[in-house]
This record gives C-alpha cells, structure tokens and sequence, in this order.
C-alpha cells in the first residue's frame, strides 16, 4: 500500500527518512508530495497523510493526528536581514504557519508575514531556527517551560484508524533509528506528557490572545 504524504519543509522528513529509505521493514509505503504552506488546507483532502501546522487545524475539522514523527525545533527566533527596528514584516513558508503563530502570540509588535522562501526572502526578516536577533524559543521557555517546540504533526482526515495504528509503529520504529543517530530528539518519537502539554499550551495561548478558534479539547491526538 502507498500513501501519499505532504509537507512543505524538507527537514520535517527527518523522523520518517527511515522509513522512505526502506530501512522499516511495512507492506506500507510513503511518498513524500511537496505542497507550499498555505496550500495545505486546500489540499489536504487530497492527501493521505500531511504533516500538519498546529494552526491548520482552526480551518480543518476531523483531523486525525499521530503523537509520531512530530517535527519539532530546540531554537525559534527572528533573524534579521535589513538592520531595522521594529521589524514590521517575516518571510515565512505559510501565513499558517505554526512558527508565525509563535511570533503573533509572543510578541506585541505585528509583523505582518511574506510568503517566500528564506532564501529568496524580500522582506526585512526571517524565520531561523539557529542563528537569529529575537529570541522567541526563550519567550515560549517562560510561558511552557521545558515544553518542546512543536512545529507540525502528522495527521490526516482520510485513513481510518486501523491504518494510523499500523502507521503509527512504522513512524515511531523509524523516529526511534533517527533518534538514535542524533538526527532527531525523543519528542519526535514521541509526545508523551510533555509533548501533549506543549500542543495544549499553545492552543490554550493561541485562543486567550484570540488569534485561535479552537482549543485543545476539541483535538484528537493517537
């Protein structure tokens, strides 16, 4: 069986390159299509399975999420690339972005986002998540402190659950390998507690600040 996965970043594969490599022995294979961000929403009926920015589910009902192959970030931050303050736009890959919506939470200031890659970046920022000016990893330590920086989770809103049972060993057996080889951190192997309890912050900021419409309740996380 094939099954068609979107995604937007190429370092969001990091947890399932096992798996498409064919190092995971399944009778399921991935094959990775590459959708723009804000494409996605439109698109993801089309798709089997997509790795999903925490955002897109204001949009999207049904989704049916793996607590699996998360990609998750160590560091956030704004880099700037024209030396002015305040900073009034950020290239991002999708308005939907969860990285986006890290930035309209935690800070006062709006920045408005242009759709581009960071290399192709024409506005006066960009999002980084090495080197960069504003720190936004610290201001999500203060808010959710040790929580893990979740950026996108696999979900999907066609396969039944029998499937995503079946998907879910094959996605965590090949975490586990990238886990192993420093590729990835536990959290992309596996929410668990803390995992969840980052996902349920930042709805639970996302809503207070208005800029969500749903929240963590209505989520359903396998």
């Amino acid at each position: 069986m094939q099954l068609q996965i979107g995604y937007s970043l190429d370092e969001e594969l990091s947890p399932i390159i096992p798996v498409l490599k064919g190092e995971v022995k399944s009778d399921i294979e991935l094959a990775p299509i590459k959708v723009k961000g804000d494409e996605l929403k439109f698109k993801i009926n089309d798709l089997d399975l997509s790795f999903l920015p925490l955002p897109l589910l204001n949009f999207v009902s049904g989704v049916k999420l793996l607590s699996n192959g998360a990609f998750i970030v160590n560091r956030l931050g704004i880099k700037r690339i024209i030396n002015k303050d305040p900073i009034s736009s950020i290239c991002v890959r999708g308005s939907n972005s969860t990285e986006y919506y890290f930035i309209k939470m935690m800070l006062s200031q709006k920045i408005s986002p242009i759709i581009s890659e960071s290399e192709k970046c024409t506005g006066e920022s960009t999002i980084s998540f090495s080197g960069y000016d504003i720190s936004i990893d610290s201001l999500w330590e203060k808010h959710c402190k040790d929580c893990p920086i979740i950026l996108d989770l696999i979900g999907s809103l066609k396969l039944d659950i029998n499937i995503l049972s079946k998907l879910k060993v094959i996605i965590r057996e090949s975490a586990r390998l990238q886990e192993e080889r420093g590729v990835i951190g536990k959290f992309s192997k596996e929410l668990g507690l803390k995992g969840r309890e980052s996902v349920k912050n930042f709805f639970e900021l996302c809503y207070k600040k208005k800029i969500c419409t749903i929240n963590f309740d209505s989520i359903q996380i396998i």
